[in-house]
């Protein structure tokens, strides 16, 4: 594991040094993302863990189109103890000023979660409530549609959430907001509600950045979902906490 992050982490540098030498050029519609987290552990148990973020954003006129694509494993003595990767894309085209239309995919892949297989598809109406300097804040609002395969062959059966495959419409809201208290650090939020007859979830995600050089920063991480039923005896609230460096190529 430790093998790939070295060489993801030569790639990003070698790709900056080599914008750095470039000549100077008009600001490009696209930037990039690139982030590297990795763990090792060592004593009475062994543990590793990865996780990596690519994310691209192409804006121009009215069009924003955005990609991220995560992917987090960790094995634990040796074992594969957590796998998941996850695709979000979206587009948003500006009606008038404020006021957008987007549509989303999301795709998610978990080996050990409560779903091999999550998808949801979905329209709607965005709506930018703040556009200041440092401060900028969006809602969004839609209806679309959630595919869900449950995790059968999971070791643990009672993280199964709903036996059965899930195919359902649902209503999505999203809101989202930036901070910049300086130059150095960035605050970014976002709160993602989705709900369906079989179940409804609350995910926020929380991120600080500090800036350590115009293309470096580290990133620190907090990701809490909340689940509206579990079976008996599960918690209906899972958390995920990563540190990270941020490439911005």
């Amino acid at each position: 594991m430790a093998r790939y992050l070295l060489a993801l982490l030569l790639l990003a540098n070698t790709t900056a040094y080599a914008d750095d030498e470039a000549p100077t050029k008009p600001p490009s519609p696209w930037t990039s993302e690139l982030e590297l987290g990795y763990q090792s552990l060592g004593g009475n148990s062994d543990s590793e863990s990865l996780n990596t973020r690519i994310g691209l954003t192409y804006v121009k006129k009215q069009l924003r189109q955005k990609a991220e694509a995560k992917y987090l494993l960790a094995e634990k003595d040796g074992e594969e103890d957590k796998r998941k990767g996850q695709i979000e894309l979206q587009s948003d085209l500006k009606i008038n000023e404020r006021t957008y239309v987007l549509g989303n995919a999301n795709y998610v892949d978990d080996r050990y979660g409560p779903y091999f297989t999550d998808f949801t598809l979905s329209t709607g109406l965005g709506y930018q409530l703040l556009r200041r300097e440092t401060f900028q804040m969006e809602v969004e609002i839609g209806p679309g549609y959630r595919h869900q395969e449950p995790n059968i062959d999971e070791i643990d059966d009672d993280d199964i959430i709903v036996p059965e495959t899930v195919d359902e419409l649902i209503l999505r809201g999203n809101t989202k907001f930036t901070w910049k208290p300086s130059k150095t650090v960035e605050l970014n939020a976002r709160f993602t509600g989705i709900a369906g007859n079989s179940n409804s979830t609350l995910e926020a995600q929380l991120n600080l950045t500090s800036a350590v050089t115009e293309n470096i920063a580290i990133k620190l991480s907090n990701t809490q979902k909340i689940n509206s039923w579990v079976p008996e005896g599960l918690k209906k609230r899972d958390s995920t906490m990563t540190i990270n460096l941020l490439f911005k190529i």
